[in-house]
């Protein structure tokens, strides 16, 4: 299992978390750590918002972050794509990268991919069940 999730609010401004999008965060890292996988670490895309919520992810669950371009917004996925199983890591990106992903991960699963997915949200997906869970901060 693998999850993927989006940045927490932002200042548009800055590209900073606001204080709302900190408590997102921790509430997004926590209920990672309720869904109970073993996580193992913390990859992010290059940009403000997405380092910021993933080192309060990383902090929360104990687990190092990892600056990964392939999930900026123009990064090259498919090494992340199915077959690829990434087990134990939690993205965090953007929402143009995730929806490529929901979508190439639910075409193999033979279903529809999850809805659009929203600040400080997104899904663990598990393909050894072929199953998308909405996860939310």
């Amino acid at each position: 299992m693998f999850a993927a999730v989006r940045h927490a609010g932002y200042r548009i401004g800055t590209g900073s978390l606001t204080p709302e999008g900190h408590g997102q965060a921790l509430a997004l890292a926590r209920a990672i750590r309720e869904a109970g996988s073993a996580w193992k670490e913390v990859r992010t895309s290059p940009t403000a918002r997405t380092h910021e919520t993933a080192a309060i992810i990383a902090s929360e669950l104990g687990i190092p972050v990892i600056d990964d371009d392939r999930i900026g917004v123009d990064g090259d996925l498919s090494d992340l794509l199915p077959p690829t199983e990434p087990s134990g890591i939690i993205f965090v990106s953007h929402l143009p990268v995730l929806n490529r992903m929901f979508r190439a991960w639910a075409k193999r699963f033979g279903q529809e991919e999850p809805p659009l997915t929203d600040i400080a949200a997104g899904c663990l997906v598990d393909p050894d069940r072929n199953s998308f869970t909405a996860i939310r901060g």
